[in-house]
């Protein structure tokens, strides 16, 4: 059974052009182009890094993609169900800073005029 049988390979495309804007999002200088399949993208970076995301053989996997990173024969591979969890294994594998938290708060009241 496919974990995601509503995320096509016809939306390879859009998954793509995600991981671009990420890229850029993180001011990774890289490129992210079409590979033969099963890969998905294949992801170059300024600093000489190649990751390749790859969708699982078969059907029946439970994840939707497989990041391969580092050296063939020497790559890391890691398996992701959500696109929070391809952005995760991408970061991780580009050694990008995930930054602080950010807390969001609704303002504060403005204190009672003095009498």
């Amino acid at each position: 059974m496919n974990a995601a049988p509503h995320l096509a390979h016809g939306d390879d495309g859009r998954v793509r052009d995600f991981l671009a804007d990420s890229l850029a999002l993180w001011r990774v200088a890289g490129t992210v182009e079409a590979g033969e399949a099963p890969i998905v993208a294949v992801i170059h970076t300024g600093a000489g890094a190649i990751v390749r995301v790859a969708r699982p053989a078969q059907d029946d996997m439970p994840f939707r993609w497989l990041v391969h990173a580092g050296d063939v024969g020497t790559e890391r591979l890691r398996p992701c169900v959500s696109l929070v969890g391809l952005l995760n294994a991408l970061r991780s594998a580009l050694d990008v800073d995930r930054g602080g938290a950010v807390r969001i708060a609704p303002a504060p009241s403005e204190p009672p005029p003095l009498r």
